[in-house]
Formats: structure tokens, C-alpha cells, sequence
């Protein structure tokens, strides 16, 4: 039985994809899970393997943009023949047959001999410096009357004494709304008009987190990412409060035991989210190289599907933009993501005296269906209590 080749699922902000190369040839037997076919987004390269041993057929050629489960190829039993596919319209994987572009046929003006007009029609457009190759004549067999220019006439005096038209606006520059931009803004509406977000911030002392940053990254010689420390946190206050490492089906709330952090990298075409799976088991160690590592790989277009999948959670830091409060938007299907604002000396007392001290704005968005504000609250507590645990920082080392 043919096997089909589709294009897969390559993360949360991709729509479609590009055939870019055929590693076995047309009609080449391949063994199961062996390499034959290359396909790219704007994010990511992967190689497609044969779901079955068989006869490569080619359906898409090199360099076919195909959305997610478009139709590439098969692969058939020995002797077998491809299934029909349509000629032309929509097939049932997606694919269009290639349209045929249809010139545009510029039409001349006519000659003044070209025109048939009435005498009288000749004399009024004369009077009034009237085109007649310009109208549509209303007489017989499309002969110009003296309506017709009347008409002309009175529309050309009615445009010279409307106002003004406003200056066109200066555009510096059109950018289409296409690829990872268009999927990017049809996700987060679709964030937006499918869940229920309520987003909760407070402001919380980071300066035993900044202190003990610099102590783990001198034991583990290493320098320890903010991203990797807050997925930390927030894995650990998930074991804590779980409610919200979760997503909804049909019918029911579904908590998830494993926690897979992701976190927003922004890349030149758009935002990506690479995940650090199971994060409250990594070490400290495990989890910065892993940040390292996904960021790098996602800012050079080298992230592989597996990499952007699977994530029960995010987190988004813009505080090294200079952000210090802001609304995230839930990354669906999860339930909650977390911002982190910049860390910042602010004015802030201890034991009755104002002094300056290191502050961090938090915003946990969640989702209103899935729990209410006193527990998200009470996950947000835990995250902030936990940044101010020295035994616990200590002990990610």
C-alpha cells in the first residue's frame, strides 16, 4: 500500500514549508527510515525519512512551497502504481495545481478615425477639449451621442471642483504579511479569541537572585543565562502549583505531569520558541547549555522540529530590551506563560529603611478557563518566593 510523504509540522509558527531537494532519485528503492527528502521553513531544516521500504515516487518537485501536510511523495510496494492525484484545483493533501498566469492584454487608445460619434457629439467635445477615444458612446452599435460628452463634461467640471485630495502618505516601506509573520499573527488572535488570558503582575526582589547568579556561574564555570535560571524557577513552582502546566480538550482540563519549558527567541523573520524538555529534572548546568545551544541554532535557522515541540509552558524576558512590564500572550494549545521585565536598582525598604535595591516586574498571563486568579497567584508567589530562596538557588548547582 502506497505510503504517503507529507510535509510535517515544523513548531507552533509554521504554516507551510518548501521541498528543498529530493535525496533519492525518482523510482530508487529506500529502506524504512532512511533519508529522502529535504524540507525548510524560514526557521528550520529537516530531513524526511521513508515511512516504509519501497519505490521513491516523486509527487512535488524541488523548490514546491506546501503547507503542513501538503503531499511530497510516496512510497510504493515493489511493482505497485502511485494513487491518481487531480490535475488541477485543490487536491484532498492541499496541494494546487500550478495556475496558469494570463497576460494582461493592454488596450490602445483608438484612432480619432476609430471613433464613431455624431456630428453634434464631434462639435460639443471639440467646444470642450474632450477626448472622444475616452468614452463609452451610448448610441447605436456604441456610436457616441451628444449625451454621451455632455455626460464627459459634466464629470471632468465635477472632479476640478471637489476639494483637494489629501497628499498620498509616504510609505518607506511594504512588508507582506506572509510566512512566519502571518502564522505568528493568526496563532496569538487565535490565542487571543479561544482562550480566556488574565495576566497578573507584581513586582519582585531580585537582588538574592542576581547574588547567588554570580556565585552558581563561578562554581560552574559557566556563565548562567537569565532565561535558564527563570525556567528554573518557574518548573520548580510548577511541581509546586501544577494547575497550569496544562491544556484543554473538548471536555476536559488535561494536567501534565512533564514539564517542558520553552522560551521566545526572537530571530530576524519573527519570534520562535525552542523547549527545554523536562526542565525541573535538568540541572542548572544542563538547562543554561541547553539555552545556549537552542538560541544559537534558532538564530541561524538550525532548529529541527523536535526542538519547537512539545512545550507544556513558556517563558518571554524582553528586560534586556529595557522592558519592565508587559502583557504576554498565551502560547496555545498551553494555559500560561510567564514575562520578565528588566532587572533594575529601584527604590525599595528593608527593615523600615529606603534604600536601593535590584527589582524585577513578572507577569504570569494564564488561562481563566482552566483555573482562577487565586491559584495562578499562588504559582506566581511560589516563583517569586523561590527567587529569593538562597538554599534553593544554591542547590541548582
Amino acid at each position: 500500500m502506497a505510503k504517503p510523504i507529507v510535509m510535517p509540522s515544523l513548531g507552533m509558527f509554521t504554516a507551510e514549508g518548501t521541498l528543498s531537494a529530493w535525496l533519492r532519485p525518482q523510482g530508487a528503492r529506500v529502506e524504512a527510515g532512511e533519508p529522502v527528502a529535504e524540507v525548510i521553513t524560514e526557521k528550520t531544516t529537516q530531513e524526511l525519512v521513508a515511512p516504509d521500504a519501497g519505490i521513491v515516487h516523486q509527487v512535488a518537485v524541488a523548490g514546491t512551497v506546501l503547507p503542513i501536510q501538503g503531499l511530497i511523495g510516496y512510497i510504493l510496494a515493489e511493482g505497485e502504481q502511485p494513487p491518481a492525484t487531480p490535475s488541477s484545483g485543490p487536491s484532498p493533501t492541499g496541494i494546487a495545481a500550478p495556475v496558469e498566469p494570463r497576460p494582461s492584454s493592454p488596450a490602445g487608445a483608438r484612432a480619432p478615425s476609430e471613433v464613431r460619434a455624431s456630428p453634434i457629439a464631434r462639435r460639443l467635445a471639440a467646444e470642450h477639449r474632450i477626448d472622444l477615444s475616452q468614452i463609452v458612446g451610448s448610441g447605436p452599435g456604441g456610436r457616441i451621442v451628444e449625451a454621451d460628452v455632455l455626460a464627459a463634461v459634466a464629470r471632468r467640471d465635477e472632479a476640478a471642483s471637489a476639494p483637494p485630495a489629501v497628499a498620498p502618505r509616504r510609505i518607506r516601506e511594504r512588508i507582506p504579511l506572509t510566512g512566519i509573520r502571518r502564522t505568528i499573527a493568526e496563532r496569538l488572535r487565535s490565542s487571543l479569541s479561544t482562550a480566556a488570558p488574565v495576566t497578573l503582575s507584581r513586582e519582585v526582589d531580585a537582588e538574592t537572585l542576581v547574588s547567588v547568579r554570580g556565585q552558581l556561574g563561578e562554581r560552574l564555570g559557566i556563565a548562567i543565562p537569565y532565561d535558564a535560571l527563570f525556567i528554573k524557577l518557574l518548573a520548580a513552582a510548577l511541581r509546586e502549583r501544577p494547575i497550569l502546566n496544562a491544556t484543554i480538550e473538548p471536555d476536559e482540563i488535561v494536567v501534565l505531569d512533564e514539564v517542558h519549558v520553552g522560551f521566545a527567541v526572537a530571530i530576524p523573520t519573527g519570534l520562535i520558541v525552542p523547549v527545554v524538555r523536562d526542565a525541573d529534572r535538568r540541572s542548572l548546568a544542563e538547562v543554561a547549555a541547553a539555552v545556549r545551544d537552542l538560541s544559537e541554532r534558532a538564530r541561524s535557522g538550525q532548529l529541527t522540529a523536535d526542538d519547537v515541540a512539545g512545550g507544556t509552558v513558556t517563558i518571554t524576558n524582553l528586560g534586556a530590551q529595557g522592558v519592565d512590564a508587559f502583557t504576554p500572550i498565551i502560547n496555545p494549545p498551553q494555559s500560561a506563560i510567564l514575562g520578565i521585565g528588566r532587572i533594575l536598582a529601584r527604590p525599595v525598604v528593608r527593615n523600615g529603611q529606603l534604600i536601593a535595591g535590584q527589582t524585577c516586574v513578572l507577569s504570569l498571563t494564564f488561562d481563566h478557563r482552566v483555573t482562577d486568579g487565586v491559584p495562578a497567584a499562588q504559582l506566581l508567589d511560589a516563583v517569586a518566593r523561590l527567587m529569593n530562596d538562597r538554599a534553593f538557588l544554591e542547590g541548582l548547582a
